[in-house]
């Protein structure tokens, strides 16, 4: 499985290249394939890359899309690809587009409630600067996991193991 981190400081901080960093680094043992980062103002994702699928090989993450600047980094395999790219009418050839994208089409489309149109294992986080919010979610089962800590209302961190969210010195290590 792939990982994937993400970092929202509510107080509109700035993200620490230096933090986020640190954060995917605990995260490439479970991902040798490569790593992405990207951050802008109080946000930024992180991602480490095992390629399982044909798909996942040629998707790079972050993943950004160009016309709404929504941008996603995720964990996921999806069970109902064809259905996905029919309902959202994406006439690429299936191959070129990766199951990130997919997400990130289903929830320009659906919006919050587009987790419950997807089939298969998945965490991602969504960064949505239209509307400044930050929309995560993970598959029914649990199989991607996706650990998450609010500090006092300052920031809000998540990602695919834990040891990643405890990397910022205040998380207490019994959270989740």
């Amino acid at each position: 499985m792939s990982g994937i981190c993400g970092i929202f400081n509510l107080d509109a901080a700035p993200v620490a290249k230096a933090e986020l960093k640190a954060m995917t680094a605990m995260l490439e043992e479970r991902a040798p394939e490569g790593t992405g980062d990207w951050r802008d103002g109080p946000v930024g994702f992180g991602q480490t890359l095992l390629a399982t699928t044909a798909e996942l090989a040629l998707e790079r993450q972050p993943f950004i899309d160009a016309t709404s600047g929504c941008v996603i980094t995720a964990d996921v395999r999806l069970d109902n690809r064809a259905e996905l790219l029919g309902a959202l009418q994406i006439t690429r050839p299936p191959e070129s587009v990766g199951d990130a994208e997919l997400i990130l089409a289903a929830y320009l489309k659906w919006g919050e409630r587009c987790p419950e149109r997807l089939l298969g294992d998945f965490a991602f986080g969504v960064w949505d600067p239209r509307t400044q919010a930050l929309v995560a979610a993970r598959d029914r089962v649990g199989v991607r996991p996706r650990y998450s800590y609010c500090e006092q209302a300052q920031c809000l961190l998540f990602a695919s193991d834990a040891r990643a969210v405890l990397v910022r010195p205040r998380v207490p290590s019994c959270f989740n």
